[in-house]
């Protein structure tokens, strides 16, 4: 009932989502039961007059639609209350209010994430790094965070599921009822069959569009501990994800691009980050000193989540 409450308060008109996230940290007790008490007290008079009763019936109504709607197509609706609820994406400033996932629901939770992402008109070095980095980093438990993109976010997911055992999350910037690009609907297919996960923040019905593959870079990063541009050009989709990775606190690291493509567009983003110091993945030694610095980067991010929504959670009154 708790994730029902907070799935009907995100579809309140007039309520966006920073300010349902506001509300779901002010307010972390809220309910249908308490909600009438709550709003009286509410300092912001617009938010509660928004929170009024007519208004929750009307989203109520409205959100157990739409969750049928999706529990039709096996979709499921994971709101920030929810225990599926990834800890990682849930610390970053503007997470989403809903999610909708298809697949291993357990991979939302995986305390091991790493993104590889990529231009969509890599080299073919790039394609073959891309998947060897996902290959190894999921023969070490990590679980690969991708895009479905053409290019290196295909060559990442193909790495993963090339592991006996491999976890991959795709994250899709429209619908999951409509994969795209049409042409990795089998890798799609495949990803589900593989017991990995296909996740987007946009509901079945919303239109795509191309500020939605912007949103959907930092779910990408916000997943993740680190983020991998195997290759990039100066100026492209993956620069989104590198400028996400910073603001989120995420470690970022890239492969030394080989001299065959030093004077290729698609690696000259990779250069300037190397340029400016980002960590680099030099050789199979490499590996083992980045997750070191996982091993902190997680231990780092858990504190944070168990400090901001956990400790003295329980003893919070609504009221106070």
């Amino acid at each position: 009932m708790r994730d029902f409450f907070w799935t009907t308060i995100s579809y309140v008109k007039g309520i966006g989502s920073k300010t349902l996230i506001d509300l779901y940290e002010q307010y972390p007790d809220l309910s249908f039961d308490n909600l009438s008490e709550a709003v009286q007290r509410m300092p912001k008079k617009k938010i509660a007059k928004l929170l009024a009763g007519e208004n929750i019936k009307t989203a109520k109504e409205k959100a157990g639609n739409i969750i049928q709607a999706h529990e039709e197509k096996g979709i499921s609706i994971i709101p920030i209350s929810s225990k599926w609820y990834p800890d990682l994406l849930r610390l970053i400033p503007d997470p989403p209010p809903l999610l909708f996932a298809k697949g291993n629901l357990d991979l939302l939770q995986s305390p091991k994430n790493i993104a590889i992402v990529g231009t969509r008109k890599p080299t073919n070095i790039g394609v073959k790094a891309a998947g060897e980095i996902a290959t190894t980093f999921a023969e070490m438990g990590y679980t690969i965070v991708s895009g479905l993109a053409l290019g290196i976010d295909t060559a990442a997911h193909e790495g993963a599921l090339r592991v006996e055992g491999g976890k991959t999350i795709t994250v899709l910037a429209g619908s999951l009822a409509n994969i795209y690009p049409a042409e990795n609907k089998e890798l799609a297919e495949r990803i589900l069959e593989q017991d990995g996960l296909w996740l987007t923040e946009t509901p079945l019905g919303q239109p795509n569009s191309r500020g939605n593959f912007v949103k959907r870079n930092r779910i990408q990063s916000g997943l993740s501990l680190a983020v991998c541009p195997v290759q990039t050009p100066l100026k492209s989709g993956t620069q989104h994800t590198i400028e996400y990775s910073r603001k989120q606190d995420r470690l970022l690291f890239t492969p030394i691009p080989r001299e065959q493509d030093l004077e290729e567009d698609a690696i000259q983003g990779n250069l300037e980050l190397i340029t400016n110091g980002v960590t680099v993945l030099k050789d199979s030694a490499s590996y083992r000193e980045i997750e070191d610095m996982l091993l902190q980067y997680k231990e780092k991010l858990a504190v944070a989540h168990k400090t901001r929504f956990e400790e003295g959670r329980e003893q919070l009154n609504l009221f106070d």
